[in-house]
């Protein structure tokens, strides 16, 4: 209830408004309506006046009218329309009251005419924001001393603060929500807002009707006539998130709907109530779910591309969620393509200077799922096979790897996965590398610039997703932590412990959670006994997925390597990534959504790769970089485009080298390429090409 305006626009007013718009409008050709094709002159610029307590884009936001994007190549054309703008200056008054400034007004508007369009302009006399003055809520007599401060915690409705419509219909939800999370199914919430415009002050009352505690009672399924699972398989997943007798929430019925929907054999799953007994206290059950095709094929690409590697791939995806009955899933997942290093461009010109390699590269991956092992729902032995052909610029590899485990999903969002391994690979280091330089490159046991390496290990996996959305998150968290066990009585050639925790968090703000914060830190340790590792094991940093002032696999401890010779040429020297077994990889993003499918990033990037563990002294001497970003959103995913700068600060990656005669490793010291692409910079000389400047381009986030 409002008790008073301060102010009154009269019909005159709009109707003169309204005239000098359709002036505008007829000074060019007819004007478009409703469910015709634009025909108005086009909307140079649109300038809100006055804006200052409610940001613009806020504004227009809300707005039909809106400016032709001249920025971006392939923006629409936006024409004006004297109904509609007329309509948008209403809307911004009403933009306004809900941000509670109630005396806002659009004071004065003009549709100016300009070459091959016209310039809008809106001015805004904003006046003085509504403050809460007082809060109560009504009807919480059922809850305990605790659960009533836990219900009113939070709620951003204090006395001074600015009183804010949709944070009102918030607060309102959020009382509802967490009476029915205690049992309270049949709550009712009902609000009551007192502005007073002449005071500037609101006075607010909530009143609930709680009625009684309920538990859920029993669960009646709902599967179609021509199911071809069995009813008490989709019950069991729903009673793991529904324990019998529990108390009624909203978080157990969407608990249940992610473990029956996660299943992977229905195209629809929807968890419900039917009618409370209120006798009994208890609330039926009901679940709802329509099969979905039990064989699915998929076909796609992808492409990878920086300054040290360009690779395209095709990708054909296959699976049967219900093979040879049971629930047990096979899926196969093939990936081929060619890979160029450092780039396409070095390998068709024969560059012998950047040591040019390029070469097919490809994975093949089977996975069989079994579940209800032992009965239990919760439980899927779960064996992959995975074979591969990589390319790396320190390597090549051609092996497979083939896992066995049990997984664990006590619930939807929490999984523990230990597994048995074994992996074998053929391992090639690059012509340029030295046979001497050989177990410090691949971990060979001997001098041999080719071996079969053979790892026999234990892995444990733990993950808990609690973020909104897996590929473009906007809040919540990630935490993995990936534990293996290598060689001793399993046997193969390494023995050794590595570690790899995984932390994500994700929080957004204003309309639509068009601001998000994110922020990631990995944190890799690799204990191998003997003092040497094996080079698939090692930790790598760098490229779009990493820390992102640093090219693919680039930030990692460097091995000088003679490059080819060629006849009246002096020798080339590379330098080539050979890992290490300590890392420290972490990242803070901001991301905006400017439209709907093109959203502007901003990143501080650090990280490090040691050669032996990690020690306190290497957190000071973290590498840096910042950058931007812009991800254009597709039916595949975003195509994401960061470029990234490196700060001149912590230590660069050491640079090793091998004595050809005694095996004798040493550290040699080196500058930085102070430049940017190669421009600017001291143009000091050093051997390590690496500059300042990485620019990535991908498909999909980067954490």
């Amino acid at each position: 209830m409002i008790s008073g305006r301060a102010w009154a626009t009269t019909t005159a007013a709009r109707l003169a408004r309204l005239g000098a718009a359709l002036a505008a409008c007829l000074g060019f050709e007819a004007c478009a309506h409703k469910g015709d094709t634009p025909t108005g002159p086009v909307i140079k610029h649109m300038n809100l006046e006055g804006a200052h307590q409610v940001s613009t884009r806020s504004i227009e936001r809300k707005l039909a009218t809106s400016e032709t994007g001249w920025w971006w190549p392939f923006a629409t054309k936006q024409h004006f329309d004297p109904v509609t703008w007329q309509s948008d200056l209403r809307r911004i008054e009403r933009v306004y009251e809900a941000r509670g400034f109630y005396q806002a007004e659009v004071v004065s508007d003009e549709v100016k005419p300009v070459k091959d369009g016209v310039d809008l302009k809106a001015v805004i006399s904003e006046g003085r924001p509504t403050r809460i003055a007082s809060f109560e809520v009504q009807g919480l007599e059922p809850l305990s001393a605790s659960e009533h401060a836990e219900l009113l915690d939070g709620l951003g409705l204090d006395r001074d603060d600015i009183f804010l419509e949709d944070r009102w219909e918030s607060a309102k939800d959020h009382i509802r929500a967490r009476l029915r999370d205690r049992g309270f199914a049949e709550t009712e919430v009902e609000g009551r807002a007192l502005i007073d415009v002449q005071t500037h002050t609101a006075a607010l009352l909530i009143v609930v009707r709680a009625g009684q505690r309920y538990r859920f009672g029993d669960i009646e399924l709902r599967l179609g006539e021509h199911t071809h699972i069995a009813p008490v398989w989709v019950w069991e997943q729903v009673r793991l998130a529904i324990p019998e007798g529990a108390g009624f929430s909203d978080e157990a019925l969407a608990e249940a709907q992610r473990r029956v929907f996660g299943m992977g054999l229905f195209a629809v799953a929807k968890i419900t109530t039917g009618t409370p007994d209120r006798a009994t206290a208890r609330i039926p059950v009901i679940v709802e779910a329509r099969e979905a095709p039990f064989r699915t094929l998929r076909a796609g690409a992808g492409v990878e591309a920086d300054q040290i590697r360009n690779e395209a791939r095709l990708i054909l995806e296959w699976s049967h969620s219900n093979f040879r009955g049971g629930m047990r899933k096979l899926s196969a997942r093939a990936e081929a393509g060619w890979a160029f290093i450092p780039n396409t461009y070095a390998v068709l010109r024969n560059q012998i200077a950047s040591g040019p390699r390029n070469g097919p590269v490809g994975h093949l991956r089977l996975q069989f799922d079994q579940p209800r092992l032992f009965g239990r729902p919760s439980l899927v032995e779960r064996s992959t096979l995975d074979l591969e052909r990589t390319l790396e610029q320190s390597y090549d590899a051609t092996g497979g790897r083939f896992a066995t485990g049990v997984a664990w999903q006590p619930r939807s969002t929490l999984s523990m996965y230990p597994t048995y391994n074994v992996q074998g690979y053929f391992l090639n280091g690059p012509p340029i590398a030295s046979a001497s330089a050989a177990p410090l490159t691949l971990g060979c046991s001997d001098q041999s610039n080719r071996c079969f390496i053979l790892l026999s290990y234990l892995e444990q996996t733990v993950t808990w997703d609690r973020r909104d959305r897996p590929l473009e998150a906007r809040n919540g968290f990630f935490a993995s932590l990936s534990l293996q066990e290598g060689g001793g009585p399993l046997g193969g050639d390494f023995t050794y412990l590595r570690a790899l925790p995984d932390v994500r968090g994700y929080i957004s703000f204003g309309d639509d959670d068009a601001l998000t914060f994110a922020t990631r830190l990995r944190v890799g340790e690799l204990v191998p006994t003997g003092g040497q590792s094996a080079v698939i094991t090692r930790f790598f940093g760098g490229g779009g997925i990493s820390m992102r002032g640093f090219n693919d696999r680039r930030l990692s401890p460097l091995l000088l390597a003679p490059a080819p010779a060629s006849p009246g040429v002096a020798p080339i020297i590379l330098t080539l990534p050979i890992g290490g077994d300590g890392m420290i990889d972490g990242s803070f993003e901001i991301r905006y959504q400017v439209t709907e499918s093109l959203v502007l990033a901003a990143f501080l990037d650090y990280g490090q790769v040691t050669r032996g563990r990690i020690s306190a002294a290497d957190v000071s001497t973290l590498l840096w970089a910042v950058g931007f970003g812009v991800r254009y959103r597709t039916p595949v995913g975003p195509i994401r485009v960061d470029f990234g700068r490196r700060l001149q600060r912590g230590q660069p990656p050491p640079l090793l080298a091998v004595d050809a005669t005694t095996g004798a490793v040493t550290q040699v010291p080196y500058a930085v390429d102070d430049s940017c692409f190669g421009l600017g910079g001291s143009g000091r000389s050093t051997v390590v090409s690496d500059n300042l400047c990485v620019l990535h381009v991908a498909i999909g986030e980067a954490f």
